[in-house]
């Protein structure tokens, strides 16, 4: 017995260790496939044709493991050649083997190789539709290739389609899982790194694309991947076109056409003398262009890639318009435009629309290029963008509309008193002319004298009525139109503040204080509209002050730096070193400099503008220089008067409507400032504006504010709660992202029912921000007055894009404190801060 125990047991060891060994055999058609796989980065061509000559073997492979694996290597080989047949065909195949074998792998591989398929047609909407239906079913794939080809062509998908930061997290899982394959690890992450670093370069992040691209060519040598490798020369030269070092970049470009030429892809090769054709078009080698272009269509034909072909194609036009043949290069690049348009490729649509204008202009058709310019600009409007001109301007001609009727009332106001006046004098001289024999006589001209002059005021004083009438209208209809564009405004605010904490990238800082001046801009202008509305109702403004002019000046010049860049105008700033301060009143001021810079831009088709201060005596000179169409010399004293246009100005389409200037010398007039001008017709002008110079200089921000605010805050993150009350969604999500960000707890209600709901609920707030306009049936103030009542500990503020009503002022009467729209968060926190210190530490979150 002893015996056979000992025999059972070596026996079980035996099998014990031939069981791995057997699990561990390598299976030899999986190691040809992989083999197969890695030729497609060499010879794309040399790879598809074995893999078709190889059918019989792995296409009738009892192992699904094995049909699949051999299908998903021959639809990759036909999409690098461009056979469409072939790829319709294997993913008929893969949907074949799924519904057989119940493979969802299979099925996974067949949706996202047709994704890729509805991209490559311009569909890339419908193929990230597919794939996102499919999210849980790749999850649950057992091959680990298919969850990485999933994820990487989510990612390609979304770079695709302009979504770069949802593509990122893509791209990276694509990465972490290539690493991780027991099987051709090394060329799926290869093909990951390739991907990852197009998408650095679509975000605008080119140092970080060719850092990733240093990284990546070692390993696509090793691999002697040549597709790769073209692909990663392709994209180095997309570097060096933005960097500016377009001899580096054409070399590159070149590289990656001779690997496309020699290993047959129709794809890199299109790409390769796409880009080759954008940096000869810049050069402005139009006749270069024409046939690497006419090449580069037939190869994205190749390689069915219908949104290539429309990107050559445009590309062609440009320069056959280059070359004097602008009717058949217009129809290309329209057809080009049709296409991307159809395919809802908005902002390609937008670069094209962009660069046929510059041709246009380029080729004297400037009736043309303003035309496309403006599809252009409407285009980009939807785009947002150009959101801020857009309301700015709409503002504006509702206003120049209300200002060009209260004028029309005033003069015919004026005209019905100098005629009444013109009646009265003509009476009295008749009177006084009579004798008195004529005594009873004039008694009863005098006794009519006195029924028309009574008559004649009767009317002047219905006549003052209306006109004060129109006037409220107008007002009430301003400070509506306030409100309106403050509430978008004011959610920008609170949301670029949350984007400022959050954001970690250097390069992104900038950008978002940019966004954070432009937003501060246009809640000013919109202030300077209501203003001078008050100005001319009589109402008064706010005091004269020091006011920087370096700082007015730097912060109006980059209002139109866009605008300017647009018209292909250089728009320059030159201030005197050691800063100019002025008394004046900064409202007035900041519209007199706008207008001034604003019509320099519009009467200027082509040349530069230029901002500059320079002392006189003991005041500073401000002048506004264009190289534009210039005003003759009888016309220069009446340019400042309302609704005047020289001659040269009514021929122009895109003139104004005569205000512009008069607002400037009006609101000169009110500071006490002089102002002037020197002009040559068809030379250019200078307007000018003298104001005092103030002894004490303003205070200057200190360097970087958006960094250490930013900084600040991250350090001692706020400690409360706070209860916010607003109907509009977009407002209510823009407070939470920044109050997270401010590490403040809230809830948030949109009506007074649900705030209660929340108080019942046992939230406890320091803090309530309530919005003066509720849904129907809510009164703001009545709904705070009820919360602060239920809530005495708690201190509230009423948050209003009024500038004045009944409600406002009981508000302020009974002492409640009045924030108007939209708020500055860098005032706002100061506020919240004291009242969150005022409450003692809660024990637990709600």
């Amino acid at each position: 017995m002893p015996a056979f125990r000992s025999l059972l047991l070596a026996g079980i060891l035996c099998l014990q260790g031939a069981l791995p060994a057997m699990a561990q055999a390598p299976n030899p058609d999986l190691a040809e496939l992989d083999r197969l796989q890695t030729l497609v980065q060499r010879n794309s061509a040399e790879a598809l044709q074995a893999l078709q000559a190889e059918a019989p073997r792995f296409a009738s492979a009892a192992d699904a493991d094995t049909r699949r694996t051999y299908l998903a290597a021959l639809t990759d080989a036909a999409f690098e050649t461009g056979q469409a047949a072939v790829v319709t065909q294997a993913i008929a195949q893969l949907k074949a083997l799924a519904t057989a074998q119940h493979d969802v792998s299979a099925h996974v591989l067949a949706v996202a190789f047709e994704a890729r398929q509805l991209a490559i047609a311009g569909k890339t909407r419908a193929g990230l539709d597919a794939l996102a239906r499919e999210t849980a079913a790749a999850e649950q794939a057992t091959d680990p290739w298919v969850r990485w080809l999933y994820h990487l062509t989510l990612g390609v998908l979304h770079s695709g389609n302009g979504q770069f930061e949802t593509a990122l997290p893509h791209m990276l899982r694509s990465l972490e899982l290539s690493r991780t394959l027991p099987r051709q690890a090394a060329t799926a992450e290869l093909r990951s790194l390739t991907h990852l670093e197009q998408l650095h370069f679509d975000m605008k992040n080119p140092e970080r694309a060719l850092q990733t691209i240093r990284e990546t060519l070692p390993l696509a040598e090793r691999l002697g991947a040549r597709q790769a490798q073209g692909w990663l020369h392709l994209h180095r030269g997309n570097v060096a076109n933005v960097q500016g070092d377009l001899g580096t970049a054409m070399a590159a470009y070149r590289q990656a056409l001779a690997i496309a030429r020699d290993g047959g892809l129709a794809g890199l090769r299109a790409t390769a003398l796409n880009n080759l054709g954008d940096i000869l078009l810049q050069r402005k080698a139009y006749a270069e262009v024409e046939p690497l272009m006419r090449e580069a269509m037939a190869a994205y034909r190749d390689a069915h890639e219908l949104s290539g072909v429309a990107l050559a194609q445009a590309n062609l036009g440009f320069s056959l318009m280059g070359q004097g043949r602008i009717a058949a290069g217009v129809q290309d690049v329209e057809a080009s435009i049709r296409f991307m348009r159809e395919a809802g490729a908005q902002p390609m649509e937008e670069q094209l629309l962009a660069e046929l204008s510059r041709m246009y202009e380029q080729a004297g058709l400037y009736r043309e290029a303003i035309d496309t310019t403006r599809q252009q600009q409407a285009l980009a409007r939807d785009l947002f963008h150009t959101e801020r001109e857009q309301a700015v301007a709409a503002l504006q001609e509702r206003f120049n509309s209300a200002e060009r009727q209260r004028q029309i009332e005033q003069l015919a106001q004026a005209n019905r008193i100098q005629d009444a006046e013109l009646r009265v004098r003509r009476l009295q001289q008749i009177g006084l002319a009579a004798t008195v024999a004529l005594a009873l006589l004039a008694a009863g001209i005098s006794f009519w004298q006195y029924r028309r002059t009574r008559a004649a005021n009767a009317a002047l004083a219905a006549a003052r009525h209306q006109a004060e009438g129109a006037l409220a209208e107008k007002n009430l209809f301003l400070a509506t139109a306030s409100h309106d564009l403050r509430q978008p405004v004011h959610a920008m605010s609170l949301m670029v503040e949350a984007i400022g904490l959050r954001n970690s990238d250097p390069v992104l800082r900038p950008l978002v204080a940019d966004l954070r001046t432009s937003m501060q801009a246009m809640s000013q202008l919109f202030n300077a509209l209501l203003d001078l509305s008050r100005l001319e109702s009589g109402q008064p403004l706010g005091t004269q002050g020091a006011v920087d002019l370096n700082v007015l000046l730097a912060d109006v010049v980059r209002l139109f730096r866009e605008q300017a860049s647009l018209g292909g105008l250089a728009l320059r700033l030159r201030l005197p070193r050691g800063g100019a301060t002025v008394w004046a009143e900064p409202v007035l001021l900041r519209q007199a400099l706008a207008n001034l810079v604003q019509n320099a831009i519009r009467y200027t088709p082509q040349g530069k503008v230029l901002v500059s201060v320079r002392a006189r005596g003991g005041d500073w000179l401000v002048e506004v220089r264009d190289t534009g169409i210039g005003i003759a010399v009888a016309e220069q004293d009446r340019v400042f008067s309302p609704y005047y246009r020289g001659e040269r100005a009514d021929q122009m389409a895109d003139a104004g409507h005569g205000l512009g200037l008069a607002v400037v010398a009006r609101c000169a007039e009110q500071m006490g400032a002089t102002y002037g001008l020197q002009s040559r017709a068809g030379r250019g002008s200078c307007f000018w504006l003298r104001l005092p110079a103030h002894a004490t200089p303003a205070a200057v921000a200190p360097a970087g504010p958006a960094a250490m605010h930013r900084e600040a805050i991250a350090a001692d993150p706020l400690q409360g709660r706070c209860l916010v009350l607003d109907d509009d969604p977009h407002v209510l999500k823009a407070w939470r992202a920044m109050l997270d960000a401010w590490g403040v707890t809230a809830a948030y209600a949109s009506t007074g029912a649900q705030a209660h709901a929340r108080l019942d609920a046992g939230f406890e707030p320091d803090a309530i921000f309530c919005d003066q306009r509720l849904g129907p049936g809510d009164s703001g103030f009545t709904v705070l007055r009820q919360l602060l009542a239920r809530c005495p500990q708690a201190s509230g503020a009423m948050v209003s894009g009024e500038l004045q009503s009944a409600e406002l002022s009981q508000a302020e009467d009974e002492g409640y404190l009045v924030l108007r729209k939209p708020l500055d968060p860098a005032a706002l926190r100061p506020l919240l801060e004291t009242w969150l210190a005022r409450q003692p530490a809660h024990t637990s979150a709600p």
